[in-house]
């Protein structure tokens, strides 16, 4: 378990301190030569002897708490914070070794391979509102170590300890813990969110409600195949509905409708994507995912909890579509009734065919919500390629299609509100037959609708208006041809400027600033940038006249409700019909060659138009230079050149322009090709960030490579160096072998790439090759020489990649090819544990087994973990099976490094189908083992959020010793159920163990806690119920180490609801215990200025209200120190409090409200007769304070 997974107690302390500075003197420290970093590193050794003397001091040594320990350590509150301080430490600054006993995978490799990053949440870790710089990093840890000195001067180790009471700096050592946990957490959900991907924006669904005109889209909700697709017969399965309809039916609205009214009607999460064809999502469906896995763990802690343990056990950087899909897999079974909706698929760029095309996600999603209750909702146009992949799965799928009758009504109204937005100023008797004109020559179509808006003036004669609308052809083809033809009419730089708008927004792969287009288009037409050009004033006559009044019914602008700034308006397509249209009657720039584009599809043309534009743009000196002006348009295409430069050559063809441009710039000694890897550099990559591409030494022929732009390669290599090191110390070589492309590989060996080069890892590029799958590309290195057994600086050879990988086609060209499976890496693990270390192997680890020694399976040389204890973390039940087969069941019985078991490896991680595997196979027999903590998988399940099926399967027979079973804190599972707040655990473990449940209820951990005052302490009310249910009230009377009972900590903690809970129950019969520091409930209420709590002990039955602590303070005395006039007012309503008590130094509360300047406490005791006294015991006049 990690050190945070369960409460360490206070004789836990010892050993959490030594585990801290065991990790920190094995710190790596700063590396730089530099002074900054010197003196970093000279304070960070500084802190640490401090952090060791402390402990040293206070009487912590050898990893035990020494008998003439600091009494402060006693303390629960103190040692509380102590053990928060630690925990901090051993999670943001220690040595990742300190949490090897985590949930997730063992580390792997350290480097730029995107799977061989070390595990999640190990590597070295600082958190502080998210920041990681190496001076904060030393602050932080300055801070903890001030704090622990703080809370027990070691210097006053023998003197009394008063506790925290009064300690005004309390506080602020909270929240400083506090704001530090936040960091970890922010900085955790960044991190599952970065992996999960980017998905498209929330702009679709929010533009398309806001269009939505009330009393419209309500019909959906009243058809029948509507609903039973949201209340189908049997709710324990899948149902999804398919509605379709014609382009401009206004189904994207009707999406959005559908959305808001569910997400407000439903319970269950629901969760939306809506594809645009002006998004890079447009090419890859699976974006939905992205989006939807977002959406629900916003929503549901569970989903949240799936998506990070899928984190956890991927070592990608991003997750694959793989990945995503097994996800939503389990995503759906944690987080049952989940409602998914997807608008627009029929806009993807791949409908039919490909890895990313919409018939392939349709299958999966398909495959994935079998055996489910998620319900999926399709809209789009309705596409073959969408109908085909529906076909397959006719038992769960309905369709609707949308027709004109359904939306007549809702077109008259979507005309009647045009209408009267453009012509207020006519008649009511006007307007209304306009509307209904236009209504019955749009056929359904809300778009022809929304067209026909801006041909209608409010200065128009009503026979001028009526033929406006006569005249305008019905269908939206006609009415695009009707303004095609107007374009075409234009003045040459007019028709010009208008193609380029229309290819800039059409064809860019994100929706793109209106500046960026505007400096685009102009070095589309010009070819170069003159100042002269640029728009003197943007306002709206200029959008108006060089915008919108050209491009007409093909462009809308859309400005952003957060930044409504000039800046921030975008340029969109109104409708994908307007770009399906433009692609087959943009023409191609009087540039290209007939030649060239006469077999070229016609979005290559508009690709390499971009790509052209790009280039020329970044070869301009001036676009490079420093730029401190106010024009918005200056610079403003430069980061989307920079970014999407190469991704539109990709997606055109090689015009001889475009190849002369772009290999003039690509030369290492060009200035502006330095100025473009820079920006790189500081925009794609960082010094901080190793594992980033994008270097300072990055040079042409591996910038190519890295964007996969082979064709242009091919041009570089006459005048390139072959064996140039770049990044990372490899050469162009190692970025063809990444990108896939064996042509490139062949290319560069045919002009003496050097095979033999190693990176800074110690990396061969069959090493990358294999890393990725690429067998093609293996066989041509293998073929030319290269050493199939190559070992880098940690011993890893490429058959051990291509196993991590699950690459069974190269693993066995590998092995055939003599490649030694028998290698181990320095750290032990042989091709087996690679395999292991990732899902969905199951295929490789079998031809491994099945090809290897017998023993292989059971391999526990690798001190981390054994291969099964990797598959536990991965949670691949195939995966495990196959080592069953292959005689791993022995591994069940065969403790970690750490001690954890498979099975409570499997337990922490989730993985319900693997703990019944585990269960099924014998694993019953170790259920009352525990690991290195004292936990056994009961109480590993206690500890973590959604584990109830997980439990129920393991309170079977043979857990009864485990559920008696007190860990290193003497924490039963039934404590740490308590202690998380876990109530539908706590009632499990008690109704499986109903006859012997008492003694359960009873037991007492290390600091003599029982489960009922853990749960009162931590404020868990549901908890606090369901034990008393139970029969916990006979705890209500057992105190802990320190003399605590539950009502006194349900006091200190302010929790009414819970001490209601307990008087019901008897607890009053302990309302005037002492704890060990001399205060009752009564006084705890008072110090926390809890009136309803005092209340509720007031209601007590003969309550002692003038019991002293040990310093002689009563309740009424606390609350007048410290100017708690709402208690002081109610204690001094009841009749048998002693308004003179005195403490020990004979000062009563009059006394302590004036002596602390209490102006209102005072007036209060005057209000109610109290006299004056001249003079206290201790010889002080009671107005000297004030006088």
């Amino acid at each position: 378990m990690e050190v945070t997974g369960l409460a360490v107690g206070v004789a836990g302390l010892a050993g959490l301190f030594s585990v801290c500075l065991d990790s920190l003197s094995r710190f790596q420290t700063y590396r730089d030569s530099n002074s900054e970093t010197h003196v970093l590193d000279t304070r960070f050794r500084a802190t640490r002897a401090r952090f060791e003397q402390w402990g040293v001091s206070v009487g912590i040594s050898d990893g035990r708490l020494q008998p003439d320990h600091h009494r402060g350590l006693d303390n629960k509150q103190t040692a509380d914070l102590i053990e928060s301080i630690l925990q901090i430490i051993a999670k943001t600054i220690c040595d990742e070794s300190i949490l090897q006993r985590s949930r997730t995978g063992p580390r792997t490799q350290s480097g730029q391979l995107g799977g061989l990053s070390q595990s999640r949440g190990k590597r070295l870790k600082w958190a502080l509102g998210g920041k990681e710089s190496r001076i904060e990093q030393v602050d932080v840890f300055e801070k903890l170590v001030q704090q622990l000195y703080n809370l027990i001067p070691p210097e006053e180790k023998g003197q009394s300890y008063e506790g925290l009471e009064s300690t005004a700096w309390v506080e602020d050592i909270r929240q400083v813990l506090t704001k530090i946990e936040d960091g970890i957490k922010s900085e955790m959900q960044r991190d599952v969110l970065s992996w999960l991907g980017k998905s498209a924006p929330n702009d679709k669904y929010e533009d398309s409600l806001a269009k939505r005109v009330d009393t419209t889209c309500q019909w959906i909700f009243e058809r029948p195949t509507f609903k039973s697709w949201l209340s189908p017969v049997d709710s324990t399965k899948p149902s999804v509905l398919w509605i379709n309809g014609p382009a401009g039916f206004g189904k994207t609205v009707l999406s959005a409708y559908i959305v808001h009214h569910l997400s407000e009607a439903l319970d269950t999460p629901v969760a939306h994507f809506f594809l645009t064809s002006d998004h890079e999502s447009r090419e890859d469906p699976f974006s939905a995912l992205r989006s939807w896995h977002r959406q629900i763990a916003a929503k549901n802690d569970d989903a949240f909890e799936c998506i990070r343990r899928a984190w956890e056990n991927d070592s990608s950087i991003k997750a694959s579509r793989k990945a995503l899909v097994d996800l939503f897999r389990q995503v759906i079974t944690a987080v049952p009734g989940c409602v998914f909706v997807a608008d627009g698929l029929d806009e993807c760029s791949q409908l039919g065919d490909g890895d990313a095309s919409v018939a392939r996600f349709l299958r999966d999603i398909m495959g994935a919500i079998r055996g489910t209750n998620a319900r999926l909702l399709l809209v789009s146009r309705d596409e073959p390629e969408i109908r085909e992949a529906l076909r397959e799965h006719r038992e769960v799928y309905s369709e609707y299609r949308i027709s004109t009758s359904d939306v007549q009504a809702d077109t008259a109204t979507f005309s009647q509100f045009v209408v009267n937005r453009k012509l207020y100023g006519k008649s009511e008797d006007l307007r209304l037959a306009i509307s209904e004109a236009m209504t019955d020559r749009c056929q359904g179509q809300f778009l022809w609708l929304k067209l026909q808006e801006q041909s209608l003036r409010n200065t128009m004669s009503q026979k001028r208006l009526h033929e406006v609308v006569k005249n305008t052809p019905s269908g939206l083809d006609r009415l695009y041809d009707q303004n095609w033809g107007r374009i075409m009419n234009m003045p040459d730089q007019d028709r010009d400027r208008t193609f380029a708008l229309l290819r800039w927004t059409a064809f860019t792969f994100v929706p793109v600033p209106i500046f960026v287009v505007i400096e685009a288009v102009l070095v589309d037409q010009f070819e170069e940038l003159d100042p002269d050009d640029y728009p003197e004033n943007f306002n709206d006559d200029y959008v108006s006249g060089e915008i919108l009044g050209l491009c007409g019914p093909f462009i809308e602008l859309r400005d952003n409700e957060e930044h409504p700034l000039p800046k921030s308006w975008t340029l969109h397509m109104p409708h994908f019909s307007v770009r399906e249209y433009l692609v087959k009657h943009l023409p191609a720039p009087l540039w290209m060659q007939p030649k060239d584009i006469v077999n070229s599809e016609r979005e290559m043309i508009h690709h390499t138009a971009m790509a052209r534009a790009c280039v020329q743009y970044l070869s301009l000196p001036q676009v490079w230079e420093e730029y401190s002006g106010s024009d918005l348009c200056l610079k403003a295409f430069l980061p989307y050149a920079v970014l999407f430069w190469m991704r539109h050559a990709n997606l055109g063809f090689m015009d001889p322009s475009l190849r002369d441009l772009s290999k003039a710039l690509l030369k290492s000694n060009h200035i502006c090709f330095k100025s473009f890897v820079n920006y790189l550099v500081d925009h794609r990559g960082s010094d901080s960030d190793s594992t980033s591409m994008f270097q300072p030494r990055l040079g042409p022929l591996q910038l190519v490579f890295q964007f996969k732009w082979i064709a242009m390669a091919e041009h570089l290599l006459d005048d390139a160096d072959v064996n140039d090191i770049g990044a990372h110390g490899r050469s162009p070589i190692f970025s063809a072998c990444s990108s896939g492309s064996a042509e490139s590989v062949k290319m560069l060996i045919r002009h003496g790439a050097d095979l033999g080069i190693t990176d800074d890892q110690g990396l061969t590029c069959l090493h990358h090759a294999a890393f990725y799958g690429f067998k093609d590309i293996v066989q041509i290195l293998v073929e030319s020489n290269v050493d199939v057994s190559s070992q880098d600086k940690i011993g890893v050879t490429p058959i051990h990649l291509a196993a991590a990988g699950g690459h069974v086609k190269c693993y066995q060209y590998l092995l055939e090819k003599g490649a030694n499976a028998d290698i181990r890496d320095l750290e032990g693990r042989n091709v087996v544990h690679h395999a292991c270390f990732k899902a969905g192997n199951a295929q490789l680890l079998r031809f491994i087994l099945q090809n290897g020694p017998d023993a292989l399976a059971t391999d526990h040389t690798y001190k981390v973990s054994s291969p099964l204890g990797l598959v536990a973390r991965n949670g691949d039940v195939n995966m495990a099976k196959v080592l069953f087969e292959f005689g791993a069941v022995t591994s069940l019985f065969h403790p970690e490094f750490d001690g954890e078991l498979p099975l409570q490896v499997a337990v922490s991680s989730g993985h319900i189908e693997l703990v019944k595997l585990f269960l099924e196979n014998g694993a019953g027999s170790t259920l009352s083992m525990p690991n290195a903590d004292g936990n056994t998988a009961l109480h590993i399940a206690c500890a973590v959020t959604g584990r109830d099926k997980i439990i129920s399967l393991l309170l079977r027979p043979g857990i009864d010793e485990a559920m008696l079973w007190g860990n290193d804190v003497g924490n039963t599972p039934l404590h740490v159920a308590s202690g998380a707040g876990h109530a539908s655990y706590v009632k499990l473990i008690l109704q499986y163990l109903e006859s012997g449940h008492q003694r359960l209820l009873e037991m007492q951990n290390k600091n003599l806690e029982t489960p009922l005052l853990i749960a009162a302490e931590e404020g868990y009310v549901d908890v606090v119920k369901a034990l008393l249910a139970h029969g916990a009230e006979n705890t209500t009377h057992i105190f802990d180490l320190n003399k605590n009972s539950p009502l006194c900590v349900a006091s200190a903690g302010g929790f009414s609801e819970i001490l209601k809970e307990l008087l019901l129950h008897g607890a009053g019969r302990t309302i005037a215990a002492f704890n060990s520091y001399g205060e009752t409930p009564l006084h705890a209420a008072a110090i926390k200025n809890d009136v309803e709590v005092l209340k509720l002990l007031l209601e007590v039955p003969g309550v002692p209200l003038n019991q002293k602590t040990t310093y002689g303070f009563s309740p009424l005395f606390i609350a007048s120190r410290n100017g708690y006039l709402s208690i002081v007012e109610l204690l001094l309503s009841v009749d048998s409090v002693d308004r003179d008590s005195e403490n020990w130094l004979g000062l009563g509360p009059f006394f302590a409200a004036v002596a602390n300047g209490h102006l209102e406490v005072t007036k209060l005791f005057l209000s109610n007769g109290y006299h004056m006294q001249p003079t206290v015991s201790i010889g002080r006049d009671l107005l000297c304070p004030v006088r």
